[in-house]
Protein backbone atom coordinates (compact mmCIF):
# COMPACT_ATOMS: atom_id res chain seq x y z
CA UNK A 1 0.00 0.00 0.00
CA UNK A 2 2.88 2.34 0.88
CA UNK A 3 4.60 1.57 -2.46
CA UNK A 4 1.41 2.39 -4.39
CA UNK A 5 1.06 5.65 -2.52
CA UNK A 6 4.67 6.66 -3.26
CA UNK A 7 4.26 5.72 -6.93
CA UNK A 8 1.08 7.76 -7.18
CA UNK A 9 2.75 10.74 -5.53
CA UNK A 10 5.76 10.48 -7.84
CA UNK A 11 3.60 10.30 -10.95
CA UNK A 12 1.58 13.26 -9.71
CA UNK A 13 4.75 15.28 -9.14
CA UNK A 14 6.08 14.38 -12.60
CA UNK A 15 2.82 15.36 -14.27
CA UNK A 16 2.53 18.52 -12.18
CA UNK A 17 6.10 19.58 -12.88
CA UNK A 18 5.69 18.98 -16.64
CA UNK A 19 2.39 20.88 -16.67
CA UNK A 20 3.87 23.81 -14.71
CA UNK A 21 6.87 23.87 -17.07
CA UNK A 22 4.57 24.05 -20.09
CA UNK A 23 2.30 26.67 -18.48
CA UNK A 24 5.21 28.92 -17.45
CA UNK A 25 6.79 28.63 -20.89
CA UNK A 26 3.49 29.45 -22.65
CA UNK A 27 2.86 32.48 -20.42
CA UNK A 28 6.40 33.80 -20.99
CA UNK A 29 6.07 33.37 -24.75
CA UNK A 30 2.68 35.13 -24.69
CA UNK A 31 4.11 38.13 -22.82
CA UNK A 32 7.08 38.39 -25.20
CA UNK A 33 4.80 38.08 -28.25
CA UNK A 34 2.66 40.98 -27.04
CA UNK A 35 5.74 43.16 -26.59
CA UNK A 36 7.44 42.21 -29.85
CA UNK A 37 5.66 42.21 -33.20
CA UNK A 38 8.39 39.97 -34.63
CA UNK A 39 7.69 37.20 -32.07
CA UNK A 40 3.91 37.32 -32.46
CA UNK A 41 3.70 35.30 -35.73
CA UNK A 42 5.89 32.51 -34.27
CA UNK A 43 4.18 32.38 -30.87
CA UNK A 44 2.24 29.19 -31.67
CA UNK A 45 5.42 27.49 -32.91
CA UNK A 46 7.29 28.39 -29.73
CA UNK A 47 4.37 27.08 -27.64
CA UNK A 48 4.61 23.73 -29.43
CA UNK A 49 8.34 23.59 -28.71
CA UNK A 50 7.54 24.28 -25.02
CA UNK A 51 5.01 21.42 -25.11
CA UNK A 52 7.68 19.15 -26.62
CA UNK A 53 10.12 20.04 -23.81
CA UNK A 54 7.44 19.37 -21.15
CA UNK A 55 6.64 15.96 -22.67
CA UNK A 56 10.33 15.02 -22.83
CA UNK A 57 10.78 16.04 -19.19
CA UNK A 58 7.79 13.88 -18.26
CA UNK A 59 9.35 10.93 -20.06
CA UNK A 60 12.81 11.44 -18.58
CA UNK A 61 11.55 11.71 -14.98
CA UNK A 62 10.25 8.14 -14.78
CA UNK A 63 7.33 7.62 -17.15
CA UNK A 64 9.34 5.06 -19.13
CA UNK A 65 9.63 2.69 -16.16
CA UNK A 66 5.99 2.75 -15.09
CA UNK A 67 4.09 3.38 -18.38
CA UNK A 68 5.99 1.73 -21.26
CA UNK A 69 3.08 1.75 -23.76
CA UNK A 70 2.10 5.33 -22.94
CA UNK A 71 5.77 6.28 -23.14
CA UNK A 72 6.07 5.00 -26.73
CA UNK A 73 2.99 6.93 -27.79
CA UNK A 74 4.12 10.13 -26.08
CA UNK A 75 7.58 9.70 -27.59
CA UNK A 76 6.03 9.36 -31.06
CA UNK A 77 3.76 12.40 -30.72
CA UNK A 78 6.43 14.58 -29.07
CA UNK A 79 8.79 14.20 -32.00
CA UNK A 80 5.91 14.75 -34.42
CA UNK A 81 5.01 17.97 -32.57
CA UNK A 82 8.64 19.13 -32.67
CA UNK A 83 8.82 18.41 -36.42
CA UNK A 84 5.64 20.43 -37.09
CA UNK A 85 6.85 23.35 -34.94
CA UNK A 86 10.29 23.37 -36.54
CA UNK A 87 8.84 23.30 -40.08
CA UNK A 88 6.51 26.22 -39.35
CA UNK A 89 9.33 28.27 -37.83
CA UNK A 90 11.68 27.53 -40.74
CA UNK A 91 8.96 28.43 -43.29
CA UNK A 92 8.24 31.67 -41.42
CA UNK A 93 11.92 32.68 -41.34
CA UNK A 94 12.54 31.73 -44.98
CA UNK A 95 9.15 32.60 -46.49
CA UNK A 96 7.83 35.59 -44.56
CA UNK A 97 11.08 37.22 -43.47
CA UNK A 98 13.57 36.37 -46.22
CA UNK A 99 11.39 36.03 -49.35
CA UNK A 100 8.54 38.46 -48.61
CA UNK A 101 10.09 41.20 -46.45
CA UNK A 102 13.70 41.21 -47.61
CA UNK A 103 13.42 40.03 -51.22
CA UNK A 104 9.96 41.65 -51.68
CA UNK A 105 8.76 38.41 -53.27
CA UNK A 106 5.79 36.10 -52.66
CA UNK A 107 5.46 32.93 -50.57
CA UNK A 108 1.84 31.73 -50.78
CA UNK A 109 0.16 29.86 -47.93
CA UNK A 110 -0.56 26.99 -50.33
CA UNK A 111 3.14 26.36 -50.76
CA UNK A 112 3.63 26.31 -46.98
CA UNK A 113 0.82 23.79 -46.56
CA UNK A 114 2.23 21.46 -49.23
CA UNK A 115 5.73 21.48 -47.68
CA UNK A 116 4.37 20.99 -44.15
CA UNK A 117 2.10 18.09 -45.15
CA UNK A 118 4.85 16.33 -47.11
CA UNK A 119 7.42 16.58 -44.31
CA UNK A 120 4.94 15.51 -41.60
CA UNK A 121 3.90 12.41 -43.60
CA UNK A 122 7.52 11.36 -44.22
CA UNK A 123 8.55 11.91 -40.57
CA UNK A 124 5.41 10.13 -39.30
CA UNK A 125 6.27 7.01 -41.37
CA UNK A 126 9.84 7.03 -40.02
CA UNK A 127 8.66 7.44 -36.42
CA UNK A 128 6.06 4.68 -36.79
CA UNK A 129 8.81 2.22 -37.69
CA UNK A 130 11.50 3.47 -35.31
CA UNK A 131 9.42 4.13 -32.17
CA UNK A 132 6.19 2.14 -32.46
CA UNK A 133 7.79 -0.74 -34.41
CA UNK A 134 4.97 -0.76 -36.95
CA UNK A 135 5.65 -2.32 -40.35
CA UNK A 136 5.02 0.60 -42.69
CA UNK A 137 5.49 -1.41 -45.90
CA UNK A 138 1.91 -2.62 -45.95
CA UNK A 139 0.77 0.81 -44.81
CA UNK A 140 2.62 2.42 -47.70
CA UNK A 141 1.10 -0.05 -50.16
CA UNK A 142 -2.39 0.62 -48.79
CA UNK A 143 -1.71 4.35 -48.85
CA UNK A 144 -0.53 4.13 -52.46
CA UNK A 145 -3.74 2.44 -53.56
CA UNK A 146 -5.78 4.93 -51.57
CA UNK A 147 -3.78 7.83 -53.03
CA UNK A 148 -4.37 6.57 -56.57
CA UNK A 149 -8.10 6.29 -55.89
CA UNK A 150 -8.24 9.77 -54.39
CA UNK A 151 -6.14 11.11 -57.28
CA UNK A 152 -8.63 9.82 -59.86
CA UNK A 153 -11.53 11.29 -57.89
CA UNK A 154 -9.87 14.67 -57.40
CA UNK A 155 -7.98 15.13 -60.65
CA UNK A 156 -8.97 18.77 -61.08
CA UNK A 157 -8.15 19.62 -57.46
CA UNK A 158 -4.72 17.99 -57.70
CA UNK A 159 -4.12 19.74 -61.02
CA UNK A 160 -4.90 23.08 -59.39
CA UNK A 161 -2.58 22.28 -56.47
CA UNK A 162 0.32 21.39 -58.78
CA UNK A 163 -0.44 24.46 -60.91
CA UNK A 164 -0.31 26.65 -57.79
CA UNK A 165 3.06 25.15 -56.89
CA UNK A 166 4.34 25.78 -60.42
CA UNK A 167 3.10 29.38 -60.39
CA UNK A 168 5.00 30.00 -57.20
CA UNK A 169 8.22 28.39 -58.44
CA UNK A 170 8.13 30.24 -61.78
CA UNK A 171 7.24 33.55 -60.03
CA UNK A 172 5.31 34.64 -63.12
CA UNK A 173 2.47 35.79 -60.85
CA UNK A 174 2.77 36.77 -57.18
CA UNK A 175 0.72 38.47 -54.52
CA UNK A 176 0.24 42.17 -55.18
CA UNK A 177 0.63 41.93 -58.98
CA UNK A 178 -1.96 43.43 -61.32
CA UNK A 179 -2.85 40.83 -63.96
CA UNK A 180 -5.34 40.04 -66.69
CA UNK A 181 -6.33 36.39 -67.18
CA UNK A 182 -9.39 34.49 -68.42
CA UNK A 183 -11.20 37.74 -69.17
CA UNK A 184 -10.65 39.19 -65.69
CA UNK A 185 -8.39 42.01 -64.47
CA UNK A 186 -7.37 42.66 -60.89
CA UNK A 187 -4.75 42.62 -58.15
CA UNK A 188 -3.60 39.19 -56.93
CA UNK A 189 -4.68 38.93 -53.30
CA UNK A 190 -3.74 35.30 -52.65
CA UNK A 191 -2.64 32.07 -54.34
CA UNK A 192 -4.20 29.13 -52.46
CA UNK A 193 -4.05 25.38 -53.07
CA UNK A 194 -6.99 25.55 -55.45
CA UNK A 195 -7.28 29.03 -56.91
CA UNK A 196 -5.79 32.46 -57.48
CA UNK A 197 -7.88 35.24 -55.92
CA UNK A 198 -8.07 38.59 -57.69
CA UNK A 199 -9.66 41.82 -56.49
CA UNK A 200 -10.98 43.64 -59.55
CA UNK A 201 -11.06 47.40 -60.18
CA UNK A 202 -14.74 47.23 -59.18
CA UNK A 203 -13.59 45.81 -55.79
CA UNK A 204 -15.04 42.35 -56.47
CA UNK A 205 -13.20 39.13 -55.57
CA UNK A 206 -12.65 36.76 -58.52
CA UNK A 207 -11.47 33.18 -57.89
CA UNK A 208 -9.69 31.64 -60.90
CA UNK A 209 -8.55 27.97 -60.80
CA UNK A 210 -4.75 27.73 -60.74
CA UNK A 211 -4.76 25.38 -63.73
CA UNK A 212 -6.47 28.07 -65.83
CA UNK A 213 -3.92 30.68 -64.71
CA UNK A 214 -1.11 28.30 -65.68
CA UNK A 215 -2.55 27.21 -69.04
CA UNK A 216 -3.92 30.52 -70.37
CA UNK A 217 -2.13 33.67 -71.48
CA UNK A 218 -1.58 36.00 -68.53
CA UNK A 219 -0.81 39.71 -68.86
CA UNK A 220 1.13 40.87 -65.80
CA UNK A 221 0.95 44.66 -65.54
CA UNK A 222 3.48 44.65 -62.67
CA UNK A 223 6.31 43.13 -64.74
CA UNK A 224 9.02 43.98 -65.58
CA UNK A 225 8.21 46.94 -63.24
CA UNK A 226 5.23 48.97 -62.03
CA UNK A 227 5.44 51.40 -64.97
CA UNK A 228 2.72 50.68 -67.49
CA UNK A 229 2.10 52.30 -70.89
CA UNK A 230 -1.47 53.43 -71.53
CA UNK A 231 -2.85 54.20 -74.97
CA UNK A 232 -5.80 56.32 -76.08
CA UNK A 233 -6.77 57.65 -79.52
CA UNK A 234 -8.50 60.81 -80.64
CA UNK A 235 -9.70 62.01 -84.05
CA UNK A 236 -8.90 65.57 -85.15
CA UNK A 237 -9.89 67.61 -88.20
CA UNK A 238 -7.67 67.48 -91.29
CA UNK A 239 -7.41 71.28 -91.09
CA UNK A 240 -5.20 71.16 -87.97
CA UNK A 241 -1.42 70.66 -88.44
CA UNK A 242 -0.19 67.50 -86.65
CA UNK A 243 2.53 69.39 -84.78
CA UNK A 244 -0.06 71.72 -83.28
CA UNK A 245 -2.03 68.73 -82.00
CA UNK A 246 1.13 67.12 -80.59
CA UNK A 247 2.18 70.29 -78.75
CA UNK A 248 -1.21 70.73 -77.07
CA UNK A 249 -1.52 67.07 -76.03
CA UNK A 250 2.05 66.88 -74.69
CA UNK A 251 1.48 70.03 -72.60
CA UNK A 252 -1.64 68.39 -71.14
CA UNK A 253 0.18 65.13 -70.34
CA UNK A 254 3.01 67.01 -68.60
CA UNK A 255 0.47 68.83 -66.42
CA UNK A 256 -1.04 65.61 -65.03
CA UNK A 257 0.87 64.51 -61.88
CA UNK A 258 -0.14 60.85 -62.32
CA UNK A 259 1.59 60.64 -65.71
CA UNK A 260 5.22 59.52 -65.50
CA UNK A 261 7.68 61.42 -67.68
CA UNK A 262 9.94 58.36 -67.99
CA UNK A 263 9.59 57.17 -70.68
CA UNK A 264 8.55 60.37 -72.44
CA UNK A 265 4.87 60.66 -73.47
CA UNK A 266 4.32 60.09 -77.18
CA UNK A 267 1.80 61.53 -79.64
CA UNK A 268 1.84 60.30 -83.24
CA UNK A 269 -0.39 60.11 -86.29
CA UNK A 270 -1.90 56.63 -86.41
CA UNK A 271 -4.47 56.55 -89.23
CA UNK A 272 -5.88 58.90 -91.87
CA UNK A 273 -9.57 58.16 -91.44
CA UNK A 274 -12.57 59.06 -93.57
CA UNK A 275 -13.40 62.18 -91.58
CA UNK A 276 -10.46 62.69 -89.22
CA UNK A 277 -6.77 62.22 -88.58
CA UNK A 278 -6.50 59.71 -85.74
CA UNK A 279 -3.73 60.29 -83.21
CA UNK A 280 -2.32 57.66 -80.89
CA UNK A 281 -1.45 59.03 -77.43
CA UNK A 282 0.86 56.92 -75.26
CA UNK A 283 1.96 57.71 -71.72
CA UNK A 284 3.27 55.84 -68.67
CA UNK A 285 1.66 55.49 -65.24
CA UNK A 286 2.91 53.73 -62.10
CA UNK A 287 -0.42 53.10 -60.35
CA UNK A 288 -2.53 50.69 -62.41
CA UNK A 289 -5.32 50.79 -59.84
CA UNK A 290 -6.05 54.40 -60.94
CA UNK A 291 -5.65 53.78 -64.68
CA UNK A 292 -9.34 54.34 -65.47
CA UNK A 293 -9.45 57.61 -63.53
CA UNK A 294 -6.19 58.83 -65.10
CA UNK A 295 -7.43 58.00 -68.63
CA UNK A 296 -10.70 59.82 -67.96
CA UNK A 297 -8.89 62.87 -66.58
CA UNK A 298 -6.65 63.09 -69.63
CA UNK A 299 -9.58 62.73 -72.04
CA UNK A 300 -11.39 65.46 -70.11
CA UNK A 301 -8.39 67.82 -70.29
CA UNK A 302 -7.91 67.12 -74.02
CA UNK A 303 -11.44 68.39 -74.71
CA UNK A 304 -10.74 71.68 -72.93
CA UNK A 305 -7.24 71.98 -74.37
CA UNK A 306 -8.50 71.46 -77.92
CA UNK A 307 -11.35 73.91 -77.42
CA UNK A 308 -9.16 76.79 -76.26
CA UNK A 309 -6.69 76.11 -79.09
CA UNK A 310 -9.45 75.87 -81.73
CA UNK A 311 -8.70 72.22 -82.51
CA UNK A 312 -11.80 70.44 -83.77
CA UNK A 313 -12.53 66.88 -82.62
CA UNK A 314 -14.38 65.30 -85.54
CA UNK A 315 -17.02 62.60 -85.28
CA UNK A 316 -18.20 60.11 -87.94
CA UNK A 317 -21.74 61.54 -87.89
CA UNK A 318 -23.64 64.11 -89.90
CA UNK A 319 -25.66 66.85 -88.27
CA UNK A 320 -28.24 68.41 -90.60
CA UNK A 321 -29.21 71.85 -89.30
CA UNK A 322 -31.85 73.68 -91.30
CA UNK A 323 -30.80 77.26 -90.69
CA UNK A 324 -30.75 80.22 -92.96
CA UNK A 325 -27.30 81.74 -92.53
CA UNK A 326 -26.47 85.08 -94.10
CA UNK A 327 -23.33 87.20 -93.86
CA UNK A 328 -25.42 89.91 -92.24
CA UNK A 329 -26.66 87.52 -89.53
CA UNK A 330 -23.16 86.25 -88.74
CA UNK A 331 -21.94 89.84 -88.54
CA UNK A 332 -24.70 90.74 -86.08
CA UNK A 333 -23.83 87.74 -83.86
CA UNK A 334 -20.14 88.62 -83.82
CA UNK A 335 -20.92 92.25 -83.05
CA UNK A 336 -22.98 91.16 -80.06
CA UNK A 337 -20.11 89.03 -78.76
CA UNK A 338 -17.70 91.94 -79.22
CA UNK A 339 -20.07 94.30 -77.41
CA UNK A 340 -20.22 91.95 -74.41
CA UNK A 341 -16.41 91.78 -74.27
CA UNK A 342 -16.15 95.57 -74.72
CA UNK A 343 -18.48 96.14 -71.77
CA UNK A 344 -16.25 93.91 -69.65
CA UNK A 345 -12.99 95.57 -70.78
CA UNK A 346 -14.33 99.04 -69.99
CA UNK A 347 -14.59 98.01 -66.32
CA UNK A 348 -10.91 97.00 -66.05
CA UNK A 349 -8.88 99.77 -64.41
CA UNK A 350 -5.55 99.10 -66.12
CA UNK A 351 -7.30 99.33 -69.50
CA UNK A 352 -8.88 102.70 -68.65
CA UNK A 353 -6.21 104.68 -70.58
CA UNK A 354 -7.54 103.08 -73.79
CA UNK A 355 -10.42 104.79 -75.52
CA UNK A 356 -13.31 102.86 -77.08
CA UNK A 357 -11.69 102.78 -80.52
CA UNK A 358 -8.48 101.36 -79.12
CA UNK A 359 -10.42 98.78 -77.08
CA UNK A 360 -12.25 97.61 -80.20
CA UNK A 361 -8.92 97.18 -82.01
CA UNK A 362 -7.69 95.17 -79.01
CA UNK A 363 -10.80 92.96 -79.08
CA UNK A 364 -9.98 91.96 -82.65
CA UNK A 365 -6.63 90.54 -81.46
CA UNK A 366 -7.39 88.95 -78.10
CA UNK A 367 -8.55 85.35 -77.56
CA UNK A 368 -11.09 83.61 -75.33
CA UNK A 369 -9.88 80.35 -73.76
CA UNK A 370 -11.76 77.70 -71.78
CA UNK A 371 -10.19 75.81 -68.86
CA UNK A 372 -11.48 72.83 -66.91
CA UNK A 373 -11.83 72.68 -63.13
CA UNK A 374 -8.53 71.45 -61.71
CA UNK A 375 -6.29 72.93 -64.41
CA UNK A 376 -3.48 75.35 -63.56
CA UNK A 377 -3.11 77.88 -66.41
CA UNK A 378 -0.60 80.01 -64.48
CA UNK A 379 2.23 78.58 -62.35
CA UNK A 380 4.12 80.63 -59.78
CA UNK A 381 7.68 81.39 -60.89
CA UNK A 382 7.04 80.85 -64.61
CA UNK A 383 7.84 83.57 -67.11
CA UNK A 384 4.75 85.25 -68.55
CA UNK A 385 3.62 87.85 -71.06
CA UNK A 386 -0.18 87.57 -70.92
CA UNK A 387 -3.01 89.10 -68.94
CA UNK A 388 -6.24 87.28 -68.01
CA UNK A 389 -9.75 88.60 -67.48
CA UNK A 390 -12.22 86.12 -66.02
CA UNK A 391 -15.31 86.01 -68.21
CA UNK A 392 -17.00 83.16 -66.34
CA UNK A 393 -16.12 80.64 -63.63
CA UNK A 394 -14.01 80.94 -60.47
CA UNK A 395 -10.32 80.45 -59.68
CA UNK A 396 -8.14 80.21 -56.57
CA UNK A 397 -4.97 82.29 -56.26
CA UNK A 398 -2.36 80.08 -54.60
CA UNK A 399 0.98 81.31 -53.26
CA UNK A 400 3.75 78.87 -52.44
CA UNK A 401 5.48 80.19 -49.32
CA UNK A 402 8.13 77.48 -48.87
CA UNK A 403 8.85 74.38 -50.90
CA UNK A 404 5.86 72.07 -50.67
CA UNK A 405 3.76 74.48 -48.56
CA UNK A 406 1.15 76.72 -50.21
CA UNK A 407 -1.92 78.74 -49.28
CA UNK A 408 -5.01 80.09 -51.06
CA UNK A 409 -4.79 83.88 -50.76
CA UNK A 410 -7.83 84.83 -52.85
CA UNK A 411 -10.72 83.48 -54.90
CA UNK A 412 -11.55 85.39 -58.10
CA UNK A 413 -14.71 85.40 -60.20
CA UNK A 414 -16.17 87.05 -63.34
CA UNK A 415 -14.69 90.51 -63.94
CA UNK A 416 -11.56 89.89 -61.88
CA UNK A 417 -8.13 89.94 -63.50
CA UNK A 418 -4.66 88.48 -62.96
CA UNK A 419 -1.28 88.56 -64.71
CA UNK A 420 -1.12 92.30 -65.46
CA UNK A 421 2.51 92.68 -64.32
CA UNK A 422 3.59 89.82 -66.58
CA UNK A 423 1.81 91.41 -69.53
CA UNK A 424 3.29 94.87 -69.00
CA UNK A 425 6.80 94.10 -67.74
CA UNK A 426 7.42 90.39 -68.42
CA UNK A 427 7.72 89.75 -64.67
CA UNK A 428 7.60 86.20 -63.34
CA UNK A 429 4.26 84.94 -62.09
CA UNK A 430 3.96 85.72 -58.38
CA UNK A 431 1.19 83.16 -57.75
CA UNK A 432 -0.39 80.08 -59.27
CA UNK A 433 -3.95 80.10 -60.58
CA UNK A 434 -6.00 76.95 -59.86
CA UNK A 435 -9.30 76.72 -61.76
CA UNK A 436 -11.99 76.03 -59.16
CA UNK A 437 -14.85 75.57 -61.63
CA UNK A 438 -14.95 75.52 -65.43
CA UNK A 439 -13.89 78.98 -66.57
CA UNK A 440 -13.55 81.19 -69.65
CA UNK A 441 -10.73 83.73 -69.77
CA UNK A 442 -10.22 86.69 -72.06
CA UNK A 443 -6.49 86.51 -72.77
CA UNK A 444 -4.48 89.56 -73.85
CA UNK A 445 -0.88 88.76 -74.77
CA UNK A 446 2.20 90.90 -75.34
CA UNK A 447 1.90 90.91 -79.13
CA UNK A 448 -1.69 92.16 -79.24
CA UNK A 449 -1.23 94.73 -76.48
CA UNK A 450 2.18 95.89 -77.74
CA UNK A 451 0.67 97.22 -80.95
CA UNK A 452 -1.50 99.54 -78.84
CA UNK A 453 1.54 100.94 -77.02
CA UNK A 454 3.58 101.37 -80.21
CA UNK A 455 0.80 103.45 -81.80
CA UNK A 456 0.19 105.42 -78.61
CA UNK A 457 3.25 105.41 -76.25
CA UNK A 458 1.53 107.75 -73.80
CA UNK A 459 -0.63 104.82 -72.71
CA UNK A 460 2.45 103.29 -71.05
CA UNK A 461 2.85 106.34 -68.82
CA UNK A 462 -0.81 106.23 -67.76
CA UNK A 463 -0.55 102.52 -66.99
CA UNK A 464 2.58 103.08 -64.89
CA UNK A 465 0.69 105.62 -62.74
CA UNK A 466 -2.21 103.20 -62.19
CA UNK A 467 0.04 100.29 -61.26
CA UNK A 468 2.31 102.40 -59.04
CA UNK A 469 -0.73 103.70 -57.15
CA UNK A 470 -1.91 100.12 -56.58
CA UNK A 471 1.51 98.95 -55.42
CA UNK A 472 1.99 101.99 -53.20
CA UNK A 473 -1.29 101.18 -51.50
CA UNK A 474 0.05 97.76 -50.62
CA UNK A 475 3.28 99.31 -49.33
CA UNK A 476 1.31 101.70 -47.06
CA UNK A 477 -0.40 98.74 -45.43
CA UNK A 478 2.93 97.01 -44.93
CA UNK A 479 5.21 99.93 -43.98
CA UNK A 480 2.72 102.52 -42.61
CA UNK A 481 4.12 105.46 -44.67
CA UNK A 482 3.03 109.08 -44.19
CA UNK A 483 1.56 111.20 -47.01
CA UNK A 484 4.88 112.71 -48.14
CA UNK A 485 6.65 109.36 -48.15
CA UNK A 486 3.71 107.80 -50.01
CA UNK A 487 3.80 110.46 -52.75
CA UNK A 488 7.53 109.96 -53.16
CA UNK A 489 7.12 106.20 -53.30
CA UNK A 490 4.37 106.50 -55.95
CA UNK A 491 6.59 108.66 -58.15
CA UNK A 492 9.53 106.34 -57.71
CA UNK A 493 7.50 103.19 -58.46
CA UNK A 494 5.86 104.86 -61.47
CA UNK A 495 9.24 105.70 -62.98
CA UNK A 496 10.55 102.17 -62.49
CA UNK A 497 7.46 100.58 -64.00
CA UNK A 498 7.47 102.92 -66.98
CA UNK A 499 11.10 102.07 -67.69
CA UNK A 500 10.38 98.33 -67.47
CA UNK A 501 7.41 98.64 -69.85
CA UNK A 502 9.45 100.58 -72.38
CA UNK A 503 12.23 98.01 -72.27
CA UNK A 504 9.80 95.06 -72.45
CA UNK A 505 7.87 96.42 -75.44
CA UNK A 506 10.90 98.05 -77.09
CA UNK A 507 9.48 101.57 -76.85
CA UNK A 508 12.94 103.12 -76.24
CA UNK A 509 14.19 102.15 -79.66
Amino acid sequence: MEFTSKLTNMIFLIVAFSFVLFAVGSIAIGILARKSTKLKPIGSGLNLITLFIAMRVFLLLGAVEHFPILTQQLDFFSWLILTYAAIRLILYIYGDLFVVRWKKGSFPAAFKNIITTTVIVVVALILLKQILAINVTSLIATTTVLTATIGLAFQSTLANMLAGLTIHLEKSVKQGDWISVAGHEGRVRDITLRSTRLTSLENNDVFIPNSKVLNEAVVNYSLPDMSQIRKITVGVSYNIPPNSVKDVVLDILRSVPDVSLQPDPLVRVAVYGDSAVHYEIRYAITDYSRSIDIDAKIMNLIWYGFKRNNIEITMPIRNINLRHVTPEGMKVEQEQVDEDILALLEKIDILSPLNKTELKKLIAKLSVKTYAAGEVPVVQGDAGDSFYIIKSGRVDVIVEKVRGESAVVATLGPGNVFGEMSLLTGAQRTASIHVKEDAEFIVIDKESFGSMLVNNPSIAESLSHILSKRQAGLIVEREKLDAAALAHRKKDESGKLLQKMREFFGLNE
